[in-house]
């Protein structure tokens, strides 16, 4: 089956690609200390920020604007985004330039250059291109992984500086060859009212979403903020290091979802999956969620310490409590991608919000007994948002679009 070969081709892509970040794990925790490593996860949360408000879930508006549209005026959508993405770059290195903030800068410039890595990607996955989407996953992984070696044992100092140099020139340099072999079918015809048109829509899209990935960003992100400004270097290290593992199954779920999408949308437009089956998959996955945390438990810390380092005692606790987190994803995407479909950003929009208080009150409260408790904020908002979301998906005449 077709489904079958395309999603194991995205999965192989996808895993391949965010695989060589966790390899590179252990060399960056030793090569930077806890400390340092600490530092560069503060970095890497602003890197984040900055791509949420670059991106403005374009990559997301091209694949809906071909499933509902077709493809005619993709390419006009696209250079669209990118101006929106150019501008909003420059007024922030204007910022960066104030700040007299090189390191600032050299992130901003990565977020920018990870917005159009996800666009390339988007054009691809829409039109079902898994190994040409597979080879610019693989591309950018592998290029970043050596170039971040490359640099870190060249330069001396202001290692974290360089590795997100890596990160940039990796990014870039796959964006530019990625363009550059489709520019013949993905050529604008750019005039003042298709730009306005174009922007109209992408705004449309991803500005109620906004909120949404803004949600996502404070659920995913703040903790850090917050360990960074109340806790050691250090401790921020130990906390980020178990967070950079449980990532691998955050990162194994997003492939699978990202994979299987064209065909969940292909699906409920046949009439073959349906609200009824989709609740059903959800709640059986509640089952299956928090399996890796369970088998994280077994593990013995020695084995942690020896994959990170003698520094990093402390890592499997966080590790457990993150993998039971990124485990309630599962029914999540199952749920979310369902309203998704049917254009409901402004009733995820509010979901997001409702979830995200959830998990403010639990962060700040957790914080309160100290940082081991910090991350039991991760797994009440994402328990927080899933009833409401099985609320909602149901047959979509009766959502109100108003929500």
């Amino acid at each position: 089956m077709k489904i079958l070969k395309d999603s194991a081709i995205y999965l192989f892509g996808e895993l391949f690609a965010k695989a060589l970040p966790f390899l590179l794990l252990p060399y960056l925790t030793r090569k930077l200390g806890a400390a340092g490593f600490g530092e560069m996860s503060y970095y890497q949360t602003i890197l984040s920020l900055c791509a949420l408000a670059f991106g403005l879930s374009q990559d997301g508006a091209l694949a809906r604007y071909f499933y509902f549209y077709g493809k005619r005026n993709m390419p006009n959508v696209m250079v669209t985004g990118y101006l929106y993405t150019f501008t909003l770059t420059a007024i922030s290195l204007l910022f960066a330039w104030y700040q007299q903030s090189w390191i600032l800068a050299i992130v901003i410039l990565a977020a920018s250059s990870q917005t159009l890595l996800g666009t390339q990607l988007a054009w691809r996955q829409c039109q079902k291109r898994a190994f040409a989407y597979t080879l610019i996953q693989i591309g950018s992984g592998a290029l970043g992984a050596v170039l971040t070696i490359v640099l870190l044992e060249w330069m001396s100092n202001q290692m974290i500086l360089w590795r997100f140099m890596a990160l940039l020139l990796a990014n870039a340099v796959v964006v530019c060859v990625a363009y550059g072999l489709t520019r013949h079918e993905a050529r604008p015809r750019l005039s003042w009212r298709k730009c306005q048109l174009s922007a109209r829509y992408i705004f449309a899209f991803g500005l109620p979403l906004l909120m949404h990935h803004a949600s996502g960003f404070i659920k995913g992100q703040l903790d850090r903020i917050l360990i960074y400004q109340q806790y050691s270097a250090e401790q921020l290290g130990v906390y980020a290091a178990a967070l950079q593992i449980a990532s691998i199954l955050s990162v194994l779920l997003m492939s699978v979802n990202k994979a299987t999408i064209p065909y969940y949308y292909q699906s409920l437009k046949k009439g073959s999956l349906n609200s009824t089956k989709v609740r059903k998959y959800a709640l059986t996955s509640l089952l299956i969620a928090p399996m890796p945390a369970g088998f994280a438990f077994m593990l013995p810390e020695k084995f942690i310490t020896w994959l990170l380092g003698a520094g990093y005692v402390g890592t499997h606790h966080y590790l457990c409590l993150f993998l039971l987190g990124f485990g309630l994803t599962i029914p999540y995407f199952l749920l979310v991608n369902y309203l998704f479909y049917y254009g409901k950003n402004k009733l995820i929009a509010s979901i997001s919000l409702l979830s995200t208080s959830a998990y403010l009150i639990a962060l700040f409260t957790a914080n309160q007994f100290g940082l081991k408790w910090i991350p039991l904020a991760m797994i009440t908002g994402n328990i927080a948002i899933l009833p409401i979301l099985y609320y909602f998906v149901r047959d979509s005449r009766h959502v109100s679009i108003n929500h």
